[in-house]
């Protein structure tokens, strides 16, 4: 049966065989799964040999989960009941939703040939970060039932499925411009940071204006803000607003623009960062933004620009996003010189960097240190959140916030952002 919405292309799949007691030698359901998942067209992304131990299972998922490279994991072995059997704990703690029909169908085929011991099986299978995951027995005949039967034919569904609900596939740089909605203000980029002012303007004043133009730094009117969007536009040149001169608008996301002695340039064909095209909370987020532009710094970093409501006023909230590791750098720049955003593992961002302990940052914007473990995460006013494992906890020197996964804290932050 076809459906509406498949994946029009092969999907990189990363194997881990979860075994204390078999090396690569002895593995025969890894590379069984490998062959299937090859003869169906597929790519190998990766296969990897970890021992039954919950810590070690988990490294090895979330990293391929954070990897851009995988489209698809799939676990074998450890789905029985003995004590050492932890994998489908192990991979529900990290699905943001399960796939109860894959566990159910794997044991009612699995009846049909090994009769009620079938019940003894905890096959899983789910979506985690927007990716497929399944976990299943490590014997070979339970490794060809579940790729043969439901994994292979129900992928190409499942990630059409994905790839409609976040529509930037990494294969298909086509399809890349179109994410982010391009809603257009009725007014132009600041002259003064595309390129050097010719001349000062006198500022105009700072009361509403009763007819025209609103003055430089007012809300524009609903109506006349934004226009329907235009396929490949992303700032457009209208009639003028006065504005004051350079150093009087210095301000906010101006005023990093200007330290970072860098100049705004037109979106183009950017492309979102790959991890955050696969959270759709975050997507919707920067799809949200009424301009979109790059900025350019005098030293080649670059980062792409996404405006609330637009580009063109010192006030705008301004989200700036460059790719790097483990996730992104996205800095809140309208909230500058104050250090606002998501950590990265780069030596030249305006952040702290990810990865380090959380103890110094802490304890200069909290008055205490961080007491527990993780990495730093992110820094927002007088909080700090920090990541262990795949959770991330706000930490504001009293008390630690709800765990949350990486995704739903990275939307719930560009979110605030965005409006603050």
């Amino acid at each position: 049966m076809s459906h509406a919405h498949e994946a029009d292309g092969p999907l990189r799949i990363h194997v881990v065989t979860v075994s204390t007691s078999r090396g690569a030698a002895e593995d025969k359901s890894g590379p069984l799964v490998r062959e299937l998942a090859a003869a169906k067209g597929h790519n190998i992304a990766g296969h990897a040999i970890v021992p039954d131990d919950p810590a070690e299972i988990g490294v090895e998922l979330d990293r391929a989960l954070d990897s851009p490279s995988i489209d698809v994991v799939i676990l074998t072995g450890g789905t029985g009941i003995s004590a050492r059997d932890c994998t489908p704990a192990v991979v529900r703690e990290r699905l943001d939703r399960e796939l109860p029909g894959f566990g159910e169908l794997f044991r009612a085929l699995s009846y049909r040939e090994i009769g009620v011991a079938a019940m003894l099986s905890t096959a899983v299978g789910g979506l985690a970060r927007n990716r497929p995951v399944f976990a299943i027995p490590g014997s070979t005949g339970a490794c060809r039932l579940a790729m043969t039967e439901l994994i292979l034919p129900a992928l190409p569904h499942i990630a059409g499925e994905l790839r409609k609900e976040s529509p930037l596939p990494r294969k298909h740089a086509d399809a890349v411009k179109p994410v982010v909605r391009s809603r257009v203000s009725e007014d132009r980029l600041p002259e003064m940071l595309v390129s050097p002012p010719r001349r000062a303007l006198a500022p105009s004043p700072t009361s509403p204006s009763k007819a025209g133009n609103p003055a430089w730094g007012e809300p524009l009117s609903p109506a006349a803000a934004l226009e329907p969007p235009r396929k490949g536009i992303d700032v457009t040149t209208l009639p003028d607003v006065e504005r004051p001169a350079y150093d009087d608008v210095a301000t906010g996301w101006m005023a990093f623009s200007r330290e970072m002695e860098a100049r705004v340039v037109p979106f183009g064909s950017a492309e979102i960062p790959d991890v955050l095209a696969r959270i759709p909370a975050v997507m919707d987020v920067l799809g949200s933004a009424s301009s979109r532009a790059r900025l350019r710094a005098s030293d080649g970093r670059e980062w792409l620009l996404f405006g609330f409501p637009d580009l063109t006023r010192p006030s705008a909230k301004v989200i700036a996003v460059r790719e790097a590791l483990p996730i992104s750098e996205i800095i809140a720049i309208h909230r500058w010189p104050q250090r606002v955003g998501v950590c990265a593992e780069v030596d030249d961002g305006p952040l702290p960097r990810a990865g380090n302990s959380p103890d110094s940052e802490s304890t200069e914007r909290t008055g205490r240190a961080y007491e527990g473990e993780g990495t730093l995460f992110a820094v927002d006013g007088s909080a700090v959140y920090v990541q262990e494992r795949r959770w991330v906890r706000k930490w504001d020197g009293k008390k630690l916030g709800p765990e949350d996964n990486v995704g739903s804290a990275l939307a719930t932050l560009i979110l605030g952002w965005s409006q603050r």
